[in-house]
């Protein structure tokens, strides 16, 4: 998939029941945003997520280190659009004894971004980032873990204000208010406790907005090289919505009834984790230019509790994460009059390992490289271009039981995604 989206939900009756006790909540990864600790997505010459912390040439700096503002003296803006296309396969098993099956399935999205950075008075700068993400997944009727997820839509939107000036010539500071929509969606099936009759349906609707605070730091030591320092606080929008069930057998719609779950509350409560990110740019005096970075996610505090519905059985499995640590790094270099191209790549280590991975959460230890093509079309205008691929590990997952039906167990065989990215500067550049 582009990105595997985990979100927590817990089921909270109207009235108290065990099931409003137990509840728990799953943690939410955003791949793109949380992982390199910063709502926008660096681009050419700097492919695969590359010149995040410290390249500070252009505007998208509003979002990826905001101290990075102060190097401009007039107004400058960029919009950036990507494209995620993602093919996978995965094989798996319903029970001790099911057969294997096989599931394909492709899908896409778009992410625009805006970003602009404004000086005023004497050393003072104001820059904003204002990023879209949409993200869904929808198996058939027939998937073996459609217990468990059968779709989910995610849409998230996120403003991020900063306000930046310098403590010296060297040293320059900023302080965000990242502030986030959230609107999630997800449907998986019900098994009826009626001997032939097919499954039931649970959708959970849920939205929310919540606000952080991030602090970035910028230290010039020369004027071909820099080091800059981002900090970005946990975000936990507290959604909201209800349980809506649908066909349903009268059996276990009464259980349901009983337990206190139809047209029961729920709260979906997720979180985005603190990062830190650390990186350094170097311009040479041939033109070519290296940046690496460096990038730390607390994850390991995330707890699952999957609920699943069965009668009046609820099924919680407790997990155990990692914190999440990502390397990025790209070269870039002149090609042509007014052209420069750029390589990058980045690798990022598993939040979960194999023995607790869940069928919600399938994430892996991932991988990435990608080309850039910058071209300063006119003094004030310049065009980006990225060509990225990105891999992200088999993910092999065991379920806990559902009784009556058993556990599901699989891995994917196959696993990509294609993105690409272009994106238009106004104002000058700075190097």
């Amino acid at each position: 998939m582009t990105a595997r989206i985990v979100w927590p939900f817990r089921l909270t009756g109207r009235r108290p029941s065990p099931v409003a006790r137990n509840a728990g909540r799953l943690a939410g990864v955003l791949l793109w945003g949380v992982l390199f600790a910063t709502p926008a997505l660096a681009g050419g010459p700097y492919p695969a997520f590359g010149g995040i912390s410290a390249s500070a040439d252009d505007a998208r700096v509003a979002g990826t280190n905001p101290a990075a503002m102060t190097r401009f003296s007039e107004p400058v803006q960029r919009v950036d659009l990507y494209g995620f296309f993602s093919d996978s396969t995965w094989e798996g098993q319903l029970g001790e004894s099911g057969p294997s099956r096989v599931t394909e399935d492709s899908s896409s999205s778009v992410v625009p971004q805006g970003a602009f950075v404004v000086p005023f008075r004497e050393r003072w700068w104001f820059g904003f980032t204002v990023l879209g993400n949409g993200f869904s997944e929808n198996y058939d009727d027939a998937w073996i873990g459609r217990y468990y997820l059968q779709e989910y839509d995610l849409l998230t939107i996120s403003a991020f204000p900063s306000l930046a000036t310098r403590l010296s010539e060297r040293w320059s500071i900023a302080v965000s208010l990242p502030i986030s929509y959230t609107q999630y969606d997800q449907r998986k099936a019900v098994p009826n406790l009626e001997p032939g009759l097919g499954d039931g349906s649970l959708v959970v609707e849920s939205d929310a907005v919540a606000v952080g605070y991030g602090i970035s730091l910028l230290y010039e030591i020369s004027p071909q090289t820099r080091v800059g320092f981002n900090y970005r606080s946990a975000i936990e929008p507290s959604l909201s919505g209800t349980a809506e069930f649908s066909d349903l057998g009268p059996l276990t719609e009464q259980v349901l009834e009983e337990a206190g779950l139809l047209g029961a509350r729920i709260d979906v409560t997720s979180r985005q984790p603190q990062g830190i990110t650390l990186g350094a740019y170097h311009d040479f005096d041939n033109g070519h230019a290296l940046s690496v970075d460096l990038a730390w996610a607390e994850t390991s505090d995330f707890v699952l509790a999957e609920v699943f519905v069965n009668g009046d059985a609820i099924v919680e499995n407790q997990q155990n994460y990692e914190d999440v640590i990502a390397v990025s790094g790209s070269y870039s270099w002149p090609v042509a009059d007014r052209w420069r191209l750029g390589l990058g790549g980045f690798w990022v280590s598993e939040m979960i390992e194999d023995a607790n991975r869940t069928m919600t959460l399938r994430l892996d230890e991932m991988w990435s490289l990608g080309a850039g093509l910058e071209w300063h079309w006119k003094p004030r205008r310049t065009v980006n271009f990225t060509l990225n691929y990105l891999q992200i590990g088999d993910s092999p997952v065991q379920t806990p039981e559902l009784p009556g039906i058993g556990s599901v167990t699989g891995r994917y065989t196959d696993r990509g995604t294609v993105y690409l990215q272009a994106a238009l500067s106004f104002g000058p550049t700075r190097s």
